[in-house]
This record gives C-alpha cells, sequence and structure tokens, in this order.
C-alpha cells in the first residue's frame, strides 16, 4: 500500500482478546478516543511495545471492557480493503475519572512479552547438553505461559553443556539467554511472541527507501552524533570461566573467543593502522561454553557494537513503520544512509508517527 498517498478514510478499533487465546475476540470497546491512543515501540526493550488506548461514556454505561481480557488496536482503511492489528498486550493499569456525567478511562497495554518479565520459575530448570534450541525454547514458553508463539524462521542450535537456572529465576532472562546470537524474541500484532534467525541490522537488506521531504510527508529536523565511527572495535574478546576436571579434582580456567574484522574493513588494523578492541564476560546459557560458541558471540557481538554514530529524529504521515526496520535515508544532496528504526511513536488522532533512527 502507498501510505504517502493521503487520500483515504482510515478507522480504528479496539477489541477485547481472551487473556490465553489470541485467536477469541470478546467484545469491542465503544466511546473511544483517537486524541488518547498512542503506540509506542522500542526495538530494544524487552517488552518491545506499549500503548494506550481512552475511552469515555456516560456514566451508566459501560465501555465494553472485561476484566482480564487482553487489547487490541486495529487499524482499517476500507477504501484500500486495508486491515491490520497494530498491537495486541496485556492490561496493566487502568486510570479512571468522572466528570460530568461521563466516566474516563485510560487503559495501559503492554505487548505480550512483558508478561515474561516477571514470570519467576518455582523450580529449577536444566537445560540438557546437546539439547535444541528450538525444542527447548517452545517447552519452556508452552510448559510455563497461556502465550501463543511462532518459531519459523528461527535459527536452531545445540547446547555443548549442562545449564541450570536455579529456581527463582525469571523466564524471560532464561528464554532471552538460550536464543541469544542465534534468534531474536519478537511480538507481532496479533500478540503471538515469535522466534527468527537474528541478523545484525548492519547486515541485513533494505526494507524501504525513504527521501527526505518526501511529498512533504516526512522530515528530518535534528540530527545529533551521540557516538563516533571511530568507536567502533575492529576486535571483540569474550571470556568465560569455566569448570574442568583433572585427576579427580575440579578448577576453574577461563575460556577466550574472539572476533577480528576482516582485513578489508574499515575497523581493521590495516586500514586503521592501529587496533581498537572490546573485551566482554560471556553471559550467555551454557555452564562451560565452548571456544567456538565463544567465537560465535565475540562475532555477534562485533556486529551489534558497529555504527556509524549518526541518529535522527523523524516525523511522518503514519506510513506503518515499525521499530526493528532497516531503511535506506536519501538526503536532500542525495547522499545515503542505512539506518535501524529504533523508536515508533505512533499518534492515532493526528495519523502520524515520530521514529528515531541510528545508522547503521
Amino acid at each position: 500500500m502507498d501510505w504517502y498517498d493521503t487520500g483515504y478514510t482510515y478507522h480504528i478499533d479496539v477489541l477485547a482478546i481472551s487473556a490465553t487465546d489470541v485467536t477469541k475476540t470478546l467484545g469491542l470497546l465503544s466511546g473511544v478516543q483517537l486524541d488518547g491512543c498512542t503506540i509506542n515501540e522500542n526495538y530494544n526493550s524487552d517488552s518491545r511495545v506499549q500503548a494506550k488506548v481512552t475511552t469515555v461514556v456516560r456514566d451508566e454505561k459501560s465501555d465494553g471492557y472485561i476484566d482480564n481480557a487482553r487489547l487490541r488496536i486495529v487499524l482499517s482503511i476500507p477504501s484500500r480493503g486495508w486491515i491490520e492489528p497494530l498491537v495486541t498486550g496485556y492490561v496493566s493499569d487502568i486510570n479512571e475519572t468522572k466528570e460530568h456525567g461521563y466516566t474516563k478511562r485510560t487503559y495501559t497495554i503492554e505487548g505480550t512479552m512483558w508478561g515474561l518479565l516477571d514470570h519467576v520459575m518455582k523450580d529449577p530448570v536444566t537445560i540438557a547438553q546437546g539439547a535444541k534450541l528450538i525444542k527447548t525454547w517452545s517447552s519452556l514458553l508452552s510448559g510455563q505461559t497461556k502465550m501463543q508463539y511462532n518459531t519459523d524462521g528461527a535459527q536452531d542450535h545445540s547446547f555443548s553443556n549442562v545449564t541450570i537456572y536455579e529456581a527463582g529465576s525469571k523466564l524471560s532472562t532464561i528464554l532471552f539467554e538460550l536464543s541469544s546470537g542465534y534468534s531474536r524474541m519478537d511480538t507481532d500484532g496479533y500478540g503471538v511472541i515469535t522466534l527468527k534467525k537474528y541478523t545484525a541490522p548492519s547486515k541485513r537488506g533494505i526494507d524501504r527507501v525513504v527521501y527526505f521531504n518526501q511529498f512533504k510527508n516526512i522530515t528530518m529536523p535534528s540530527t545529533s552524533n551521540t557516538s563516533s565511527e571511530y568507536d567502533n572495535p575492529g576486535r571483540v574478546v569474550v571470556t568465560a570461566s569455566v569448570s574442568v576436571e583433572e585427576n579427580g579434582e575440579t578448577t576453574q580456567q577461563v575460556i577466550v573467543g574472539s572476533y577480528d574484522a576482516p582485513s578489508s574493513d574499515k575497523t581493521s588494523i590495516n586500514v586503521r593502522g592501529y587496533l581498537k578492541g572490546k573485551t566482554e564476560s560471556y553471559s550467555g546459557s551454557s555452564e562451560n561454553p565452548s571456544k567456538s560458541e565463544l567465537n560465535s558471540v565475540a562475532k555477534t557481538k562485533y556486529d551489534d557494537a558497529q555504527t556509524a554514530g549518526r541518529n535522527w529524529d523523524a516525523q511522518s504521515v503514519f506510513a506503518n513503520y515499525k521499530a526493528g526496520e532497516v531503511i535506506k535515508y536519501v538526503h536532500s544532496n542525495l547522499k545515503e544512509s542505512k539506518c535501524l528504526v529504533q523508536t515508533v511513536n505512533t499518534n492515532l488522532a493526528s495519523f502520524t508517527q515520530d521514529l528515531t533512527l541510528k545508522e547503521v
């Protein structure tokens, strides 16, 4: 759909959805006020998305909300045959005020992954040697929650060592650590948790091309240089303390993995003439990671650390931007920048989106 062709009328519905089944619709909220409806996405936050919905109804009437239901914001454009759920999430707060015979309610909606953040395990969790990532991750999520999930496109991995998470560990921590370096957890508009192969934004293809002041619907009013490409490391070293048995005794040894930039890369010692390195401690799921695992982690951390150092605050008419997209931004001087859409703040009343773009 051409989002910059604004000759259309849009409609927003807010549905009550079952807390345990994202396919089950319980009802439709009435009295929705668009000037109180916003969606805030953040690529780097653990919960990924938060939204606000406001309803206003006469005191003697209900807005149709059902206790413990999730809420789903749905966008439809009838003339284009377009319908899409923008977000589905749990209600974490309801602020209610009464004035002049009307009741105003503002609902705070949290993305599905928010429901994992305080899920505490009552028993230890053991990840067996040789266990597969996708099966282990899926078993934990299905066995411990009522959440729906999709692992299509996930990168599998076999764990080389036994890992034990003690009782009291948070489920979110376990799931994040199991998938780290291989696949990324996200949530779609239906509230389904997705697990897909992780590729650093700098290595990904372009999702769309955006031109400065395209049809006067997008502007880049400010630029901030919060970091510099000269800070990017040309080598990443990851260390881990592992248990080694010799002659019936267990000792701790330090295992080291590393990744060096390709010789032709601008961060390499061959290009710079000097080496800028970065050292990190291993924080993954394996109790005794192998050197090859640490090398893989080092490569992932190297990719994550590469940034050209420029950020833009962008304003646009609603064009269905999503946090996590990679775009090519063509400047007014026709120079190009590859950017990750880090945050998207959508105002459904003005039908506009404020973006934070990070050059990658």
